[in-house]
């Protein structure tokens, strides 16, 4: 408090406890205003109201609130001043206070109450709008033990000057109020300093523990209090405060007015803004009345964990002590949550589920460990990882409970941050995927145009020959045909369309590439290296021959084991490499791919004898984004080919040298080719025997080749190019088979297929489409068909499926 006689507080002093654990703020203090400004309300006195004021009706008066009490009742209500001394009581006051109405008047509540700094403090604090704050206060009674009392005030009218000052004052005997036995209560000892060290303001408890009239502070400093051998201390705690502006905790000794020597555990916060001292201090004193109980008293006192008694009170567990570490950590002092429950420390965002735990755990008298989020006095949060241990008596009651309270914050704002940054990088990986799959989208269609570009180049190279000799048996005249030129014209017409179906199967790579992507399966590395050479066959061999530059693509296989991959990945890892031995030789020049085994892993290796690579570029090479071919390249080509490799679980190292070429090596777990059984191969006997077919296809030539096909084989075959044409002849005649194309107008082939498996489940049906080898590769078999056939459709291919079924029909 400051040292003037009215008894108003302006320090900063904390504050006592109220209803809910609510504080007032400083700011809402109104012993400044005018009375010209605040709302007049009639006391039922003679005190006539002023010409302003007599047009306000009056809202509650101080009759009103005698009509409220009851004789007889542990509660009652005063009427006060501002400055603390009773005008008027209501019955039930001797019950209350210990004196009559008449005793009480003209008597101070200050005098009365043991909190005298912090009644002051509350009633100070008052304004004229209504509040649901209460005050826990100890009232001294004589020859009887002392009584807790609630305090509910109801400002009346509040003026500058106390005396005209009317506040209506509710007490409560609270009975349910733990018993102090346990600890002896350490009260705090608040106050005020300059940076020097000299008191400006403190509380009641420094007059208590030392004797000194509060008056007296006003002319000491906390040096000057200190004994001789720690004043040099003092001096440097009060000096460290001012310079480091953090907190700063030590253990003084101070001389009573008595001349006794009393301990203080003293905590200082500078507050640059009003340039003075903040001291909170607990008295550490041991009593030699009760050695062992003051010893654990400031040992609890000395540790830096925050500790908690409760005791218990009816059915509830209520604070009964509180040690100067949790005075630190949550800014309320002990004075002030002395009888209040734990949940106080509860705010907006702590846990329900957390809270209820705590009181589970206080109800079932259980121990229980749980981090939950409190709120410091300042309304600011703390995590706190809060321990509850029962402690009981010889009886096996449990009539205390001890809470250690220890700072969780720091580690609770590590796990949050390493949890948002445990999210973070998932959603950069799994964008990281989603770039890496269009990464390597954008590389496979970049292959597929290159590969396009070959096959085209392939096709027109094959067409030549079917065009010319086409051309040669259209012009050649009849009386001058050579029957073996003819022939032999016709076999490389025959061979060059054949070529030409090969060409269209090497999309078929492509096409296994779309499927399956996650699924491992037995690799023949040999045959994948075949695979390789002839997808790049047009980037080696025929680009390379078209720019100047003779390029030789070796392999070999000296293994006889298998891996286990998903085969298109590691079919595009080798493809990626063979391009990128291309890109690197400007001269002739060889490629090689030597598959042998090592140990327990299958090694390739891709050779070339390129320009090689500098030692810059070397150990650049593997770093995402970063390519030597600007923009005619992405930069992920060899770090998408050692991610490959290394979800494989298999290694990959790069060994190049400028003018001498690159060696890559892949080295992937070996494993032993699965042992299947071999089966003799069934002789398929071809009855001699006709079959009768119904032949659907919208492309005339296509339907007469093949039905010519057909009846050259002795099948009775009926011919249609509109389905539903067919549809109809197929429910009115029988058939032994039905071939139909799948792409056609008006009925695809799937639709007209499940229209005649209605009409005659029991008639297979033949699809031929030139989407024949994609249907197998998918695994997607087209509803109601029975066989799939590509085109184009090879004469020998049709006379085993039709021998095939003519057995099934013997």
């Amino acid at each position: 408090m400051d040292f003037r006689s009215n008894g108003k507080t302006t320090d900063g002093t904390s504050m006592p406890r109220a209803s809910q654990n609510k504080q007032i703020s400083n700011d809402n203090r109104s012993t400044s205003k005018r009375p010209e400004d605040i709302k007049s309300i009639d006391l039922g006195n003679d005190r006539r109201r002023s010409a302003e004021q007599s047009s306000l009706e009056p809202l509650v008066n101080w009759k009103f609130f005698q009509s409220l009490a009851m004789p007889g009742e542990n509660a009652s209500y005063s009427l006060i001043d501002g400055s603390g001394t009773f005008l008027d009581n209501t019955a039930g006051s001797e019950n209350v206070w210990g004196y009559t109405s008449n005793q009480l008047r003209d008597k101070n509540i200050f005098d009365l109450i043991q909190e005298k700094t912090e009644i002051k403090a509350w009633l100070g604090n008052l304004t004229q709008e209504p509040t649901e704050d209460t005050f826990r206060a100890t009232l001294p009674r004589k020859n009887k033990p002392a009584v807790e009392l609630n305090l509910k005030s109801t400002p009346l009218f509040i003026s500058t000057e106390p005396s005209e000052s009317k506040i209506v004052v509710k007490a409560i005997i609270h009975e349910d109020y733990p018993s102090k036995q346990l600890f002896p209560h350490s009260y705090t000892l608040s106050s005020i300093h300059d940076k020097n060290g000299k008191f400006v303001s403190a509380n009641q408890y420094w007059e208590d523990s030392t004797g000194y009239k509060i008056e007296d502070f006003k002319n000491k400093s906390l040096q000057s209090l200190t004994i001789k051998k720690d004043q040099t201390k003092a001096d440097a705690f009060i000096s460290k405060t001012v310079e480091d502006q953090i907190p700063q905790t030590t253990v003084l000794r101070v001389e009573s007015a008595s001349k006794k020597t009393q301990s203080i555990l003293a905590t200082t916060k500078f507050d640059d803004h009003e340039n003075k001292i903040s001291l909170n201090a607990k008295n550490i004193t041991i009593q030699s009345s009760s050695i062992p109980a003051e010893l654990l008293k400031v040992s609890v006192e000395l540790i830096s964990d925050s500790v908690i008694v409760l005791s218990k009170s009816g059915q509830n567990f209520r604070i009964s002590y509180v040690n100067k570490a949790f005075e630190e950590l949550t800014q309320y002092t002990g004075n002030s949550v002395i009888g209040g429950k734990i949940n106080f420390l509860n705010g907006l965002k702590t846990n329900a589920h957390a809270s209820l735990s705590i009181e589970n755990a206080l109800s079932e008298e259980i121990e229980h460990a749980v981090d939950i989020l409190f709120y410091r006095k300042d309304k600011n949060t703390f995590w706190s990882k809060t321990q509850l241990y029962p402690i009981t008596d010889e009886n096996g009651n449990t009539n205390h409970f001890i809470a250690i309270l220890q700072d969780a914050t720091e580690a609770k704002k590590a796990a949050l941050d390493l949890h948002d940054k445990n999210n973070e990088l998932q959603s950069a990986l799994n964008d990281l995927k989603e770039t890496q799959k269009a990464v390597i989208q954008q590389e496979n269609l970049r292959a597929l145009g290159q590969m396009a570009s070959g096959i085209a180049h392939d096709f027109n190279n094959l067409l030549a020959p079917i065009l010319g000799f086409s051309e040669l048996l259209l012009t050649i005249p009849a009386d001058s045909r050579d029957e073996a030129k003819l022939i032999a014209y016709l076999q490389k017409i025959q061979v060059a369309a054949q070529d030409g179906a090969s060409v269209v199967g090497r999309l078929r790579e492509f096409y296994r590439s779309q499927s399956n992507k996650d699924e491992f399966s037995e690799i023949n590395p040999h045959d994948l290296s075949l695979q390789v050479r002839e997808l790049t066959r047009h980037r080696w061999k025929n680009q390379a021959e078209a720019r100047g530059v003779s390029i030789q693509l070796l392999d070999s296989c000296e293994s006889k084991r298998c891996i286990r991959g998903n085969e298109s990945e590691l079919r595009q890892v080798l493809t990626n490499l063979v391009i990128n031995a291309v890109d690197a030789m400007d001269e002739n020049g060889t490629i090689s791919i030597n598959i042998e085994d090592v140990a327990d892993t299958v090694r390739i290796k891709v050779s070339d004898t390129g320009h090689g690579m500098s030692e810059e570029v070397k150990s650049k090479c593997l770093d995402p984004f970063y390519t030597t071919k600007g923009k005619l390249g992405t930069g992920l080509g060899l770090s998408i080919v050692m991610g490959v490799i290394q979800r494989h679980g298999g290694q990959f190292n790069v060994d190049s040298q400028q003018g001498k070429g690159t060696d890559i090596t892949i080295s992937l777990p070996a494993h032993a080719p699965e042992r299947k059984v071999e089966q003799e191969a069934e002789h398929t006997q071809i009855k001699n025997q006709s079959l009768k077919i119904l032949l659907v296809d919208d492309e005339e030539v296509l339907l007469e080749v093949i039905s010519e096909l057909l009846g050259s084989g002795g099948h009775v075959v009926d011919n249609f190019a509109e389905p539903k044409s067919a549809l109809e002849q197929f429910k009115s005649h029988e058939y032994d088979l039905v071939i139909t194309d799948r792409a056609m107008p008006g009925m695809s082939g799937d639709q007209l297929a499940a229209e005649m498996k209605k009409a005659k489940p029991h008639v297979p049906i033949f699809m031929v489409t030139g989407f024949g080898d994609l249907i197998k590769e998918t695994g997607e078999m087209p509803a109601n068909i029975d066989e799939v056939l590509g085109k184009p459709l090879p004469l020998d291919v049709l006379n085993l499926k039709l021998a095939e079924l003519l057995n099934k029909k013997a």
